[in-house]
């Protein structure tokens, strides 16, 4: 299994629509599923309203200095290419040493793997040409499920991942008999890495415009 990098990331409540029976949902996609660390918007980019700036120093707890020194990382890690514009970062290091200098309670930091030849897939795209691929880690891991995702755009390592569950589509699974199993705190999928592969099999062509994967979702601890 190949590394697609780390994220930091807070599990969210479950929407009244997700048909999974999960509490909540720990994604790192896109589409309104995910909160990741750092907001980038709120601290980095400079073409957006000071008042975010100051918002999002206030929800991180820090006081000026701090938050200067923590927007700071957040630019060189950036500019360095070790992190990208969907909160991905090439090194668990990197995350762990950003998350250092806040207080975060319930963020995550997880990494995505998939097999060799997926993965293959992806670096003949071209995707990993900017930034590089992502780095090992000899942290320990806990395997938290797995998960299905597509990604819409390819642009030099920026993976716009859209997750199956917004177009509710373990109705599919379901109705073409996959005995799909997930978990009530993450709405993380509970089959092994090889069922999950088969599920990706039964929902290809629908939902997004996009070819569904699947991926294991560690928690690096």
């Amino acid at each position: 299994m190949r590394a697609f990098g780390y994220y930091v990331v807070k599990p969210l409540p479950a929407p009244g629509w997700c048909g999974l029976g999960a509490e909540s949902i720990l994604s790192v996609s896109e589409n309104g599923l995910s909160e990741k660390f750092p907001d980038l918007e709120r601290c980095f980019y400079i073409n957006k309203p000071r008042n975010l700036r100051e918002e999002y120093r206030r929800y991180l707890g820090l006081d000026e200095k701090s938050f200067n020194d923590f927007c700071g990382m957040t630019a060189q890690l950036f500019d360095s290419r070790r992190l990208t514009t969907d909160m991905r970062f090439r090194s668990a290091e990197d995350a762990f040493a950003l998350c250092a200098l806040v207080h975060l309670q319930k963020h995550k930091i997880v990494g995505i793997y998939t097999d060799d030849e997926i993965f293959a897939e992806y670096e003949r795209e071209g995707t990993f040409d900017l930034i590089g691929t992502a780095e090992d880690t000899s942290r320990p891991k806990r395997l938290l499920g797995c998960d299905i995702l597509g990604c819409e755009a390819l642009d030099a390592g920026y993976f716009c991942f859209d997750t199956y569950i917004i177009n509710s589509l373990y109705e599919v699974i379901t109705e073409q008999g996959g005995n799909l199993i997930t978990d009530r705190h993450t709405a993380l999928i509970q089959n092994p890495y090889n069922e999950t592969k088969e599920f990706c099999g039964m929902i290809q062509g629908q939902g997004e415009p996009v070819i569904w994967t699947p991926f294991e979702v560690y928690e690096i601890e």
